[in-house]
């Protein structure tokens, strides 16, 4: 299995960074309130650029395609110039939140910038956390946890952005 740079302590025991935003109450009516709550947590990081463009460039990847995943878990993204490195937010729904044309119930939310020429890092992160996600036990954990820290416990494996640390997989 590959290992990546920007993970935290070792297989058994990594987890996202400390600076990746978590939000566990988001309270939002709608996919854009989720996605504006999201995006803003966001704005501080030295890789975001430009808050107002990436949450734009999220709404339109939005219209064309909705990342929509089994299980209440939804991966908004979009590739653009608004961000200079991979940067990532996660948030859950206090309700579900319908989200896309079909108004799929959504509760787990991962939202992800990506720079134009990352896209191999964001399918590397994606993939990672795809493999976390289909343990019933993690998801549940992650739907149902109060508590931030365990939360990020229960995303071992998972590339989630972290910041200044180098973008690409070594052996």
């Amino acid at each position: 299995m590959r290992r990546f740079p920007w993970f935290i302590g070792g297989m058994s025991e990594a987890a996202i960074s400390d600076s990746t935003p978590v939000l566990l109450g988001l309270e939002a009516a709608n996919e854009l309130g989720v996605i504006e709550q999201l995006t803003q947590a966001l704005a501080n990081r030295t890789e975001v650029r430009d808050t107002r463009e990436l949450q734009r460039a999220v709404l339109e990847r939005q219209k064309l395609q909705p990342p929509l995943l089994a299980n209440g878990i939804a991966l908004p993204h979009a590739r653009t110039a608004a961000v200079t490195g991979l940067v990532v937010a996660v948030g859950r729904c206090r309700e579900p939140v319908p989200f896309g044309p079909e108004r799929v119930l959504i509760r787990l939310i991962f939202l992800y910038g990506v720079p134009t020429r990352g896209i191999s890092e964001y399918l590397d992160s994606v993939a990672q956390l795809m493999r976390v996600l289909k343990n019933p036990a993690t998801l549940a954990a992650l739907l149902t946890t109060t508590d931030e820290a365990d939360f990020r416990r229960h995303l071992p494996y998972a590339n989630l952005a972290l910041p200044g640390r180098q973008t690409h997989p070594t052996a």
